[in-house]
């Protein structure tokens, strides 16, 4: 339904965090069921879904491939920019240190989690870099919402 005011073509509504963390869902699933831990990533801008991954780490023998990284990496190369300020992050799981510095290098302005994994988490846990006002070198902290899985 593209063009139209549809709340399905906006990634600031409600009905559209479920369509999208949809997807990251059955990607974590896929991730899970190749031996790789269950999570799943989507990269949105304008309501539309630009690119998205599962994690990959033992089965890509990639320490760095973190489903929010691959999704990440897979925008930047679609969008041919490695500024995503006006992107939205779709993950079913609050990300880690390295996924979060990721998130602020790339300008990412939302982040929808699922799962809150307060042991490393970047919102919960007790280094919230995802979400710290106070680290000036980095970009702006993007908005964050969770409880989405």
């Amino acid at each position: 339904m593209a063009g139209n005011d549809s709340a399905d073509d906006d990634d600031t509504h409600p009905a559209s965090h479920e369509r999208f963390m949809r997807r990251c869902i059955a990607m974590a699933r896929a991730a899970g069921a190749r031996g790789d831990t269950p999570v799943g990533a989507l990269i949105v801008r304008d309501g539309r879904p630009i690119a998205g991954g599962g994690e990959q780490t033992p089965t890509g023998l990639d320490i760095t491939a973190h489903a929010e990284i691959v999704a990440i990496r897979r925008a930047s190369r679609a969008l041919g920019s490695v500024d995503l300020r006006a992107c939205t992050l779709y993950t079913t799981a609050e990300p880690c240190f390295m996924c979060s510095h990721a998130i602020r290098d790339a300008r990412i302005w939302r982040v929808v989690m699922g799962a809150r994994t307060p042991n490393v988490g970047c919102v919960s846990s007790a280094y919230p870099i995802l979400s710290a006002a106070d680290i000036t070198p980095w970009a702006p902290r993007p908005q964050s919402s969770s409880g989405m899985s």
